[in-house]
């Protein structure tokens, strides 16, 4: 924008004038006094839309920052919440185990106990009166003896039993009670995460319809594309297009702040013959004084004349500052609008081995392993909990959100350095193309499908598999197979 003009530039008043000249009304030096006023105003309203511009851009930061500890935190629930939940699996089979000896061990006992108890019932004396022989009677006698401690120590034994198991009923019931309150700590986040995301959609609304444009281009670019690697190279041209275009915008701005100058200096040039043509006016008013009637009223005609001329030059001006001030907004918000290049803090290639996996889970075939339809992958398949939280493993900007042949929905995000990751298997998707995507910030969320959902993770370096795993860190991953 065109800066306006100082009060001292503005035409002086003739102090020299007779008494009938000052006696006009200075037209001129009100109109340009105006003219200033009105480039003030429009300077002001420039300076507010920049702050509100700036004060957005500050909230998405942080709004950003919280949706990254939130994702971060939901994780970590669901580690928690999966960790009991086998615990308490181990304690049922125990219990079960548990169940299942006492039972064996009350069977023994009942018959024993029935044995002994008819014994009792037949007196001591009747025992001479039995068939048997004498040394059988002996025997049964020392039997009988050597069984009652026997039964002491079972009996024993299966109070301890019982005193066990009833400890691990109550540390099942203390393990529900723990993921009871794990899952309702879980819903908390997942509604406060839930709410950072409508926050930040209703902050993307202005920049929404280039978005949709650029996905609408790269949809297309998807359905002509043969396979995978195309999709990459294609992307490859649309991120050097981005480029183009970015250079392009950079000479425009360049444009417009030529223009605001070239508007600053018709501007002055404005006053400069605004004060000529009061120096004139007055000057033509004197010489009228000095001559008769007839004088006064030329000198009166051109004065008004050169007051129109002044009057016009200062709306022409007005007018080409208007316009320079249009083409600078426009330019900047041209500039503004558009996804910044991707330009990250620290390589991507001196990552390796400190990244997280973008969703928590075992790893259930790694790279390398022959998949389900008998070749081998390119990537790895995590298996989640329902509805677990997907992040960026690392910041890069999102080239490719959507449906894709064989893979459903498709995020690939671009890390530089020709490396690509691809995130597969998602029920949706939260990132945007030409996003920038920090470490950590939440992309997407798995699917409740009722068994353990696949998040498939594949990571590309110009355009070829590499075995992503060496890449995450070992904090907490698990591998099977």
């Amino acid at each position: 924008m065109a800066t306006s003009p100082g009060p001292s530039a503005a035409a002086p008043s003739p102090s020299g004038a007779s008494p009938a000249e000052t006696s006009a009304p200075p037209a001129p030096d009100r109109r340009l006094k105006e003219l200033e006023s009105a480039l003030r105003k429009g300077q002001e309203e420039q300076q507010q839309i920049d702050q509100k511009a700036r004060q957005i851009a500050r909230e998405m930061e942080d709004l950003r920052s919280s949706m990254v500890s939130t994702a971060r935190a939901v994780q970590e629930h669901e580690d928690s919440l999966s960790d009991l939940e086998s615990q308490l699996a181990d304690l049922n089979s125990l219990e079960k185990d548990k169940a299942a000896t006492l039972e064996l061990r009350r069977q023994q006992m009942n018959g024993v106990l029935t044995a002994l108890e008819r014994l009792a019932f037949r007196p001591s004396e009747a025992l001479i009166a039995q068939p048997t022989s004498p040394a059988d009677t002996v025997r049964s006698a020392i039997l009988l003896r050597n069984v009652v401690p026997k039964l002491r120590e079972s009996a024993d034994s299966l109070r301890a039993d019982l005193a066990a198991l009833s400890s691990v009923r109550d540390t099942i019931a203390r393990q529900r009670r723990k993921i009871t309150a794990t899952t309702a700590q879980l819903d908390s986040e997942h509604r406060r995460l839930s709410a950072l995301y409508d926050r930040k959609q209703q902050i993307r609304q202005e920049t929404e319809e280039q978005r949709q444009e650029t996905a609408r281009r790269l949809q297309t670019m998807a359905a002509e594309a043969e396979d995978l690697r195309d999709l990459l190279v294609r992307l490859e041209q649309e991120r050097k297009r981005r480029e183009q275009e970015a250079a392009e915008r950079a000479a425009a701005e360049r444009a417009a702040r030529e223009a605001e100058k070239v508007a600053a200096r018709a501007a002055r040039e404005a006053e400069i013959a605004a004060a000529k043509a009061a120096r004139e006016a007055a000057a033509a008013a004197a010489r009228a004084e000095k001559e008769k009637r007839q004088a006064e009223i030329a000198a009166a005609k051109a004065a008004r004349e050169a007051e129109e001329k002044a009057a016009r030059q200062a709306r022409e001006a007005q007018a080409k500052a208007d316009k320079a001030s249009r083409e600078a907004a426009a330019a900047a918000a041209k500039a503004g609008d558009s996804p910044r290049p991707l330009q990250p803090g620290r390589p991507f290639s001196q990552a390796m081995g400190e990244m997280p996996l973008p969703a928590r889970g075992r790893v259930t075939q790694k790279f390398g392993q022959i998949n389900d339809s008998g070749a081998p992958s390119r990537g790895i398949t995590i298996a989640t909990r329902d509805g677990a939280q997907v992040v960026s493993p690392y910041e890069g900007q999102v080239v490719f959100a959507g449906p894709f042949r064989g893979y459903g929905l498709l995020l690939i995000i671009e890390h530089g350095e020709g490396y690509h990751t691809l995130l597969a298997g998602m029920a949706r998707i939260d990132g945007n193309v030409g996003q920038h995507l920090l470490p950590g910030e939440p992309v997407g969320v798995m699917g409740q499908s009722g068994s353990a959902p696949f998040l498939y993770v594949e990571l590309r370096r110009n355009g070829q598999p590499v075995n992503p795993l060496p890449w995450f860190t070992a904090h907490k991953t698990k591998v099977s197979g």
